[in-house]
């Protein structure tokens, strides 16, 4: 039998678009990971049972951020046009209610964040989120509120404060609480202090958001870019397809094995003896490298060997920042 030759695509077939604009180069993108699936089914049942809150949290650069942006993307496919909203904790030494009211007004979209006394700010937004609850008709509003390992005890006060009032008009909120481990720390100082009524609105139900572990996580990665993300929208170019145009069918997917295997050993080289797990920001960086550099925009290869995968994972910067942790 004849071996088939790959059917050869010219790079002059790709898309038309901005230099530069494509996401590999702007990083303007979201994937979906088996860790993401994961985080998903527990937000689902907290959603669904009506919990009050919970803790979401892992080391830094794991992609927690993007997971949520994701999710965020997701979840109307089980809950309809649910007030979801994301709330990024500033570092304040000392907080204000003023302050904080007119965070929370910003990150929500009000155009009315900055006018009046804090009174007035609370009395604005808990106007707008009953108006908001309403409009879907689920008496429900969620809150994602991104590096909150800076709360302070006061602020987690008015955040309860913003509970109550909200349940008094029967609309629950439900707030998870995204960050770093020093979160789970707080819940234990909280524990140990007695301040039970904050464990118990915000802290009883956690998750811990992991990185990439397995060959199977890596892989699932990989195929988001071989086969569920596309540019432009609606084209049938994925990334992968857009860089590797010349290549009929060329899939990241198929080099996983070797991908997980060079981290493997570049780990044992540097030192690196924890359990494997590779935060989601060295692996989009490893990743985007091997478009870019191996693809048809540079040296346009047939295939990635493992010692081009060690040039990208050293592009990353992954060794360097987890040496910093040694």
């Amino acid at each position: 039998m004849i071996e088939e030759l790959p059917i050869q695509i010219t790079s002059i077939n790709r898309p038309l678009i901005v230099q530069g604009s494509h996401p590999i180069y702007t990083g303007r993108y979201l994937l979906s990971t088996n860790e993401i699936s994961k985080l998903y089914e527990k937000l689902k049942k907290c959603i669904q049972n009506r919990f009050p809150g919970a803790i979401i949290h892992g080391r830094p650069r794991l992609g927690k951020s993007r997971a949520i942006k994701y999710l965020m993307n997701i979840l109307p496919d089980d809950f309809g046009n649910l007030p979801i909203y994301v709330l990024l904790c500033r570092d304040h030494a000392k907080p204000n209610e003023d302050v904080f009211f007119t965070e929370i007004l910003r990150d929500i979209g009000h155009s009315l964040s900055t006018t009046g006394k804090a009174v007035a700010k609370r009395e604005r937004l808990l106007k707008f989120l009953v108006q908001q609850a309403n409009s879907v008709g689920l008496n429900r509003i969620i809150f994602f509120i991104d590096d909150a390992q800076r709360l302070h005890v006061i602020q987690y006060g008015w955040l309860m404060d913003i509970c109550n009032e909200l349940d008094s008009v029967g609309i629950s909120l439900t707030v998870f609480l995204v960050g770093q481990e020093e979160l789970i720390n707080q819940r234990n100082v909280f524990f140990e202090e007695g301040k039970q009524q904050i464990i118990g609105r915000f802290m009883v139900h956690q998750h811990q958001f992991s990185g990439v572990r397995t060959i199977d996580d890596l892989k699932e990665c990989l195929i988001s870019y071989d086969e569920e993300s596309f540019f432009p929208a609606d084209s049938g170019w994925s990334f992968t397809r857009y860089f590797f145009p010349n290549i009929k069918n060329f899939s990241l997917a198929a080099f996983a094995e070797d991908l997980y295997r060079v981290f493997s050993e570049m780990r044992l080289e540097a030192g690196i003896r924890a359990e494997f797990e590779i935060p989601m920001q060295y692996v989009t960086l490893t990743i985007e490298y091997a478009l870019r550099k191996f693809g048809v925009e540079d040296e346009n290869l047939d295939v990635i060997t493992q010692a081009k995968w060690r040039e990208a994972i050293e592009s990353s910067g992954y060794l360097e920042a987890e040496a910093s942790h040694l």
